[in-house]
């Protein structure tokens, strides 16, 4: 009996990491770029924020000056829950959209629907202090909605580094 009780905890430990080891993925990298950019020709640009080196993707108008952004931000809820969002931003460092590229774990998926990340659109620099106190998270999935929070404001950041450079 006991060595029944043991296998059967082997297995579910090992089906449970299995579950949580597996991202699902939601959109391609570069599809959610494109999308974001309006365009499939981008270019590429980083920038440091907050100590760590940020990729940001940019389109050019007609004069050649940026017109539109895409940062991709990675975040990981501890221990091994990863998520990478595509944050679309305009000129002004205002969220136009957000794209959720991957998730891992099955709890953080209901913050990819439009209904909690509406509420970032919208948003740029002025925004970014409000932004901690102003987000309504998602019940079972708060480290979730802070990290998409975190990707915003690390974003906004982002193109406010880059702005009259590119």
């Amino acid at each position: 009996m006991k060595q029944i009780a043991i296998k059967t905890f082997a297995v579910a430990l090992i089906l449970l990491h299995l579950e949580q080891s597996m991202a699902v993925e939601f959109e391609k990298l570069g599809s959610a770029v494109a999308a974001g950019l309006k365009t499939t020709k981008a270019f590429k640009a980083n920038t440091n924020v907050k100590g760590e080196d940020t990729t940001v993707f940019y389109s050019k108008d007609g004069a050649g000056k940026a017109n539109r952004y895409a940062v991709v931000q990675k975040g990981i809820y501890k221990p091994n829950c990863t998520h990478t969002w595509v944050v679309a931003l305009n000129t002004a460092a205002k969220v136009e959209d957000i794209r959720v590229v991957e998730m891992s774990c099955t709890h953080a998926h209901p913050t990819k629907n439009a209904s909690f990340l509406s509420q970032f659109k919208g948003k740029g620099p002025a925004a970014v202090r409000e932004l901690a106190s102003s987000i309504t998270v998602v019940a079972k999935a708060t480290g979730t909605s802070e990290l998409t929070r975190d990707a915003v404001v690390k974003s906004i950041q982002a193109v406010q580094n880059l702005s009259g450079k590119l």
